[in-house]
């Protein structure tokens, strides 16, 4: 219960770099905000007792997925010129 506490709180980096930076969201803090998510929710996803490494990877992949999404809703990708 810890673990997933822990990785609630630091999902999302995405999403709170476009609420903190608006639309000031330069190209390397999202790249970093990315890594960020995939990294956090894979590690939380891992202690999990019957997830593989894959399913590991493919948990973390998908909620940054989800992340991104949402924060390029509210501005975050306008670095990317979308």
């Amino acid at each position: 219960m810890k673990h997933a506490l822990l990785a609630l709180a630091l999902t999302g980096c995405v999403t709170t770099a476009g609420i903190v930076k608006k639309q000031d969201v330069r190209l390397p803090l999202l790249i970093g905000a990315v890594v960020l998510d995939i990294v956090v929710v894979s590690a939380a996803a891992s202690q999990v007792q019957e997830y593989s490494f894959g399913a590991s990877l493919a948990t973390g992949l998908a909620v940054t997925a989800v992340d991104v999404a949402v924060g390029c809703l509210i501005g975050a990708c306008s670095s990317l010129r979308l």
